[in-house]
């Protein structure tokens, strides 16, 4: 038997850019593709909560966790993108722009691409990005009082704490305006998020683009349409900055290459069970069965260790 923590390490299938000047001793790690999975498949679920909903309109059990993880996405290719310019001009990333904001950290790569860099400050974009630091920053540090934030440049929640698939498809958006723009400046390179797709052994990978337009906004519309309802936010991504492959010269022609590992290290390889179970949902239909409630129950939650003698203490303060 062995420890789970024992697999932490493993970086089968984990993608990285590496210049060829260094090796992949120095590869920098594209974790932005991993939170973009990850948020692709919680947006999912956040809109299936709205589905098949018959009693409530359900804002998404994940919403705020999608939203998180579409900045973390965000901020991880801006983090990527500065690695790999600061690693071919000889910068130190950890002194001179890790202590800096995401703003200021975009703002040194739309330099560095200056075609690029023209297109997405005239669209308004960098507006869109700092109120989404600024929601995000409120889910994250939980600050807010009940005061109502005004979004001029986007359509977030006044009070981010009460955000739902609205806020989610704003964050996606702004990531992918991000992703669209940058897509190309490696030469020979696309850099939009890969989201693997498939099912059961069956694995694909799409590019984000195309997995929204084909999956993810009409999901989302037709699951409005179905409950009658709609949204103010624009949905279309046509608008977006699109360049042409091959259009950024910064990186010469193979100087970049993409590389992850097709195989696993031999202290990770380890011989799992091949039983098909269903654990989980076996475990959790005994949790709601062990409550012993109706099938149209619905419960608020309880947070009082003795109601009666709660209410008359309450009682009690609001005559004094």
């Amino acid at each position: 038997m062995r420890f789970l923590e024992d697999f932490r390490l493993n970086k089968y299938l984990v993608p990285y850019l590496a210049l060829q000047k260094y090796g992949p001793d120095e590869a920098i790690e594209m974790s932005y593709n991993i939170y973009s999975i990850h948020a692709f498949y919680s947006t999912m679920e956040d809109i299936k909560d709205l589905e098949n909903q018959a009693s409530f309109v359900n804002n998404g059990r994940r919403s705020n966790v999608s939203i998180s993880l579409w900045f973390l996405a965000l901020e991880s290719l801006v983090n990527c993108l500065c690695k790999a310019v600061c690693l071919k001009e000889g910068k130190d990333f950890a002194g001179e722009l890790s202590g800096k904001s995401v703003g200021k950290r975009l703002g040194f790569l739309l330099d560095t691409f200056p075609v690029e860099g023209e297109k997405m400050r005239k669209s308004g974009l960098l507006s869109r990005i700092n109120e989404f630091l600024q929601f995000r920053n409120e889910i994250f540090h939980d600050r807010n009082i009940g005061e109502s934030i005004i979004f001029h440049k986007t359509n977030f929640s006044p009070l981010p704490f009460f955000s739902n698939q609205v806020d989610v498809f704003q964050s996606l958006l702004i990531f992918l305006e991000v992703c669209c723009a940058l897509r190309y400046v490696v030469m020979h390179l696309d850099l939009m998020p890969n989201i693997s797709i498939g099912k059961d052994r069956q694995l694909i990978f799409d590019k984000m683009d195309n997995t929204y337009l084909s999956f993810l906004k009409p999901y989302f519309e037709q699951v409005l349409n179905k409950h009658e309802l709609t949204t103010g936010l624009n949905l279309e991504i046509d608008h977006f900055f699109h360049p042409l492959p091959y259009s950024n010269t910064y990186f010469q022609a193979g100087e970049i290459l993409p590389v992850f590992q097709h195989q696993q290290n031999e202290q990770f390889v380890y011989p799992l069970n091949q039983n098909r179970t269903s654990i989980g949902v076996e475990l959790y239909q005994n949790l709601v069965s062990a409550a012993n409630k109706p099938a149209d129950h619905y419960d608020s939650m309880n947070f009082m260790l003795d109601w009666p003698r709660l209410y008359a203490e309450a009682q009690k303060q609001s005559k004094s």
